[in-house]
């Protein structure tokens, strides 16, 4: 079985299938870029329109509908991940996730938000899917999504 095949498969596990269509940029930009062994994907949300989970987590939305959207952005990204390299077979490793998450002033867990799509992606990916971090906390982000996650990884040709 190949390493795409096997993805596939624990994602069915998990109850889970890759969209076929992740949201598209909301600008004038790449979905995601590949230049010499590195790849950055832009902008993985939730949703788009009606299906995005809209608000501030620790204000109109909870801690768990942080992970739920997290979650959902995570396998947006997964989508979007196999699209670039056609599959996962050429996927070396995820190198580094930058989450932002829309927060009341008081809201202070965003680790815990983006735990959502972290375990997820090793769920997925197994040891591919391990990667460093950053949580930023912000007051709003663009059409008052509650969770944006941008990714680095690792490719091979």
């Amino acid at each position: 079985m190949t390493f795409t095949e096997e993805a596939l498969a624990r994602l069915t596990e998990l109850g889970l299938r890759l969209p076929t269509d992740p949201p598209p940029p909301a600008g004038a930009y790449l979905p995601y870029r590949l230049h010499n062994g590195m790849g950055f994907l832009a902008a993985q949300v939730s949703g788009s329109g009606p299906d995005a989970l809209t608000g501030r987590v620790g204000a109109e939305l909870s801690t768990r509908h942080g992970q739920q959207a997290a979650r959902a952005a995570g396998l947006n990204a997964l989508a979007r991940l196999y699209q670039a390299l056609d599959g996962f077979e050429r996927l070396e490793c995820l190198l580094h996730v930058a989450g932002h998450v829309a927060s009341a002033d008081t809201f202070w867990d965003q680790p815990m938000v983006l735990d959502g799509a972290s375990l997820l992606f090793t769920d997925v990916l197994g040891e591919r899917g391990g990667h460093t971090r950053t949580a930023f906390s912000h007051p709003r982000l663009p059409h008052n999504i509650c969770v944006e996650l941008e990714i680095t990884f690792a490719y091979h040709d």
